[in-house]
């Protein structure tokens, strides 16, 4: 390793022009992979496409449509239904269901339109039956005459007054429809009996479109799977309807998931910017005050060339920008600055007892480099861990990182080095060892006491330490989980807003959704199951509000029953279509039961899907599955906190197993493993004390500070065991090391605490 840290420096001196053209060359390949990068906010960041939740739910979208469009509609009812804006809903009606990018749409004109149809057929059935009873009744008093002997002319008398009176039998419902008048949606008289009961309220066919006095809604099926530019479009399309044909002294509200996702991307544009902005302006404050040497922004320099490389790669490699990935840029300028620091700390520390600038730079890279090399490979390890989570944004997270911190380190070390080479080169050494004993002087005092400090009372910093670790260890298990993805978000966004507001409205937090797949879903055992099935799950979970079934649907017309299945066919028929898809898939092997539910907790809505999922046993040949977006939301509070413990495990496992490779001896690593796992337990009773819950970015926060944390513990292993070698006490050898690259340590430490200190004037909560 020695001959080969060597050959590596003595490359850099010879060569430093090639690197710094390299550099150059790379960076103008790479930045066009920054112009490419494209957001992803949806449910696909969380949820792996692999997953069988997935797939099912993208099989669900195909057979029933996607999550719909809600557009609400609010002011006084007798607005609303006023004839010019019926006539308008009217319009707007006709318009989705000819536009093949939505698959259905229901609402109160869907109601009223159905009840014209049925009130025109009813009041053709009862002039028929009217009719009918009328020409029975003259024929039975035509014979009734005759046979009293009465002539043609009494008869016809008599005929016409049997025909009056059953008339007048049938007169209070003529009279009825009469008052009523033709059903039309000019009508208002006809409308008022469609949305009213006899006793004034609303009736039940019309209660989950007007949920109170004050509201109407409407509700569009997309196509389902729709791409996100394709969605936010026919959202678009919808709002701009109602802004082209407005509605009189009423207020429009179109609220889609699909623009909330968008508004999101937009926010997460808006973010990175300013991150980067506060990321920078804190690096280079943190670097002016603390890392007084010569060039000192040039470490800012080099992380920034590694982040630009970074980024350039994640846009030509197609990984997407997420909540999480977000959060790379300024977390990665604060972890990549370290490798810089370390090589620019070292290389003003071997100035000051070199001849020249080329042995400087000869004796810090090769001294410093296996020391860096084992930090980074510490760290990349940790890193890589996040790999085995189950949820995509947290894999890219892990992935971007450690390629970014591997760029930065690449950065440092050949890049750095060379610039440092060529700029102090024509510089006399003795004016270059002046500034650097000056600027090492004053920080090298105070770490030299804090060393001094800390050899002297270990035992009680120990034991402090230890407290504090149990402390965390007790309370980490009582740490609250929020993967709630709204709560995570601005909680700014109109469009979110919006959404709560719909929720308050509606009074209740979404559906549950399951998908019934059999070789026919309308048979009579299928539906007798799936009637209990939801009975039960009504009756044991009291979150649910209401549901909405095949089995619902044909009960609700058999009084309560399943009945035989010719019933079961004749009812189906008589069902119009736009109530019927909504159920049951165009082959008849795919049913929709959907679940209302209050709103409540997104741990809850997950303990409540694995309840209802391991409800009653559906018969042989008949499978039920979870789907849609609360089951695909739930999924996350296994996959982010299930695995927590896991990663960190098999983390510091792979670490200990690395540094007992390096070390050869199990005393380095142990030391190395206790100070890592005492801090994050640390942050466990920081978090508890604070009341930080557990979120898909704080749930990896433990292989992030084994990462930063073995950086630290490697580099300073490495100093002790050099001036070891050099013939020191270990006392002296701790105080020494300690005094030498603490600097290093404690900006690298306040790089890394800027980097993520910035993220606290992110908007993502």
């Amino acid at each position: 390793m020695r001959k080969f840290s060597e050959s590596l420096a003595r490359f850099i001196k010879r060569r430093p022009w090639w690197l710094v053209v390299v550099a150059v060359v790379l960076a103008a390949a790479l930045a066009p992979g920054v112009t490419m990068l494209e957001s992803e906010t949806g449910f696909n960041s969380l949820v792996s496409p692999d997953s069988k939740l997935w797939q099912d739910s993208q099989h669900y979208q195909e057979q029933f449509g996607g999550e719909p469009i809600t557009v609400s509609l609010m002011g006084e009812m007798k607005d609303i239904f006023s004839s010019d804006n019926l006539a308008v809903l009217s319009d707007f009606e006709q318009r989705i269901i000819s536009d093949e990018r939505y698959r259905a749409i229901i609402g109160p004109i869907t109601i009223l339109q159905t009840a014209i149809v049925e009130a025109e057929k009813a009041s053709q059935a009862l002039m028929e039956q009217v009719s009918v009873a009328q020409e029975e009744a003259a024929a039975a008093a035509r014979q009734a005459a005759a046979a009293m002997g009465l002539d043609e002319v009494q008869q016809e008398v008599a005929a016409q007054q049997a025909r009056e009176d059953v008339r007048q039998m049938f007169l209070p419902q003529i009279e009825q429809l009469l008052q009523i008048g033709e059903p039309s949606l000019e009508n208002q008289a006809f409308i008022e009996t469609v949305i009213y009961d006899a006793e004034g309220d609303i009736n039940d066919a019309m209660q989950s479109f007007v949920p109170d006095d004050k509201h109407v809604l409407i509700l569009v099926t997309p196509e389902g799977n729709m791409d996100q530019e394709t969605a936010v479009k026919a959202a678009d399309d919808i709002e701009a309807f109602f802004s082209d044909n407005p509605l009189n002294s009423i207020s429009v509200t179109v609220i889609a998931d699909a623009r909330l996702i968008d508004s999101i991307s937009v926010s997460m544009t808006r973010n990175m910017a300013i991150l980067l902005g506060l990321s920078v302006a804190a690096m280079v404050l943190i670097l002016i005050i603390i890392f007084r040497v010569r060039l000192r922004l040039l470490s800012l320099l080099m992380v920034g060339v590694g982040a630009l490389a970074t980024f350039g790669i994640m846009g030509y490699a197609s990984v997407d920008v997420t909540m999480a990935t977000m959060a790379v840029l300024p977390i990665l300028i604060g972890l990549g600055i370290d490798y810089s620091i370390q090589f620019q700390n070292r290389y003003q520390e071997e100035i000051i007892r070199s001849r020249s600038v080329g042995e400087a730079i000869v004796t810090s890279v090769s001294r410093i480099f296996p020391a860096v090399g084992i930090a980074l490979l510490a760290t990349i390890i940790g890193f890589i861990t996040l790999y085995i989570s189950e949820v995509p944004m947290i894999r890219d997270f892990g992935m971007v990182l450690a390629v970014g911190i591997v760029l930065s380190y690449i950065a440092g070390l050949f890049l750095l080095n060379g610039i440092l080479y060529l700029g102090d080169r024509g510089t006399p050494v003795a004016r270059l060892q002046k500034a650097a004993s000056v600027a090492s002087g004053r920080i090298e005092r105070v770490l030299s006491r804090v060393a001094g400090l800390a050899i002297r009372h270990t035992l009680p910093i120990f034991l402090i330490a230890l407290v504090f670790a149990i402390g965390g260890g007790v309370v980490d298990q009582w740490l609250p989980v929020n993967t709630n993805y709204e709560e995570l978000m601005p909680q700014t966004i109109t469009e979110l807003k919006e959404l709560r507001e719909l929720r308050q409205i509606i009074g209740s937090g979404g559906d549950i959704r399951f998908m019934v797949e059999a070789d026919d879903v309308t048979s009579t055992e299928v539906l007798g199951w799936m009637k209990d099935y939801q009975e039960e799950a009504l009756a044991l979970h009291p979150e649910l509000i209401s549901v909405s079934s095949p089995a619902s649907l044909v009960a609700g017309v058999a009084g309560g029953v399943i009945p035989d299945q010719g019933q079961i066919e004749q009812i189906l028929a008589g069902i119009p279509k736009v109530y019927l898809e909504q159920v049951i898939s165009e082959g008849g092997n795919i049913a929709s039961i959907s679940f209302v539910i209050e709103y409540i907790s997104l741990e809850e809505t997950n303990d409540l899907i694995k309840a209802i999922e391991g409800g009653t046993q559906p018969p042989e040949g008949v499978q039920v599955s979870p789907v849609g977006t609360l089951a695909l939301g739930a999924s996350t509070v296994d996959a982010v906190v299930g695995t927590r413990f896991t990663m960190n495990l098999i983390c510091l496992g792979a670490v200990f197993a690395i540094l007992m490779l390096i070390y050869r001896n199990i005393s380095r690593p142990i030391f190395a493993i206790i100070a890592v796992g005492a801090v994050i337990a640390w942050s466990s009773l920081d978090m508890y004390l604070i009341g930080i819950p557990l979120n898909p970015l704080t749930a990896v926060l433990g292989i992030i500070i084994i990462g930063i944390c073995t950086e630290f513990m490697v580099l300073l292993m490495g100093r002790y065991e050099e001036e070891r070698r050099l013939g020191l006490q270990p006392g002296e050898a701790m105080v020494t090391a300690l005094t030498k690259i603490g600097r290093a340590i404690v900006t690298t430490a306040m790089t890394t605490l800027g980097g993520f200190g910035v993220l606290i004037a992110s908007d993502f909560v």
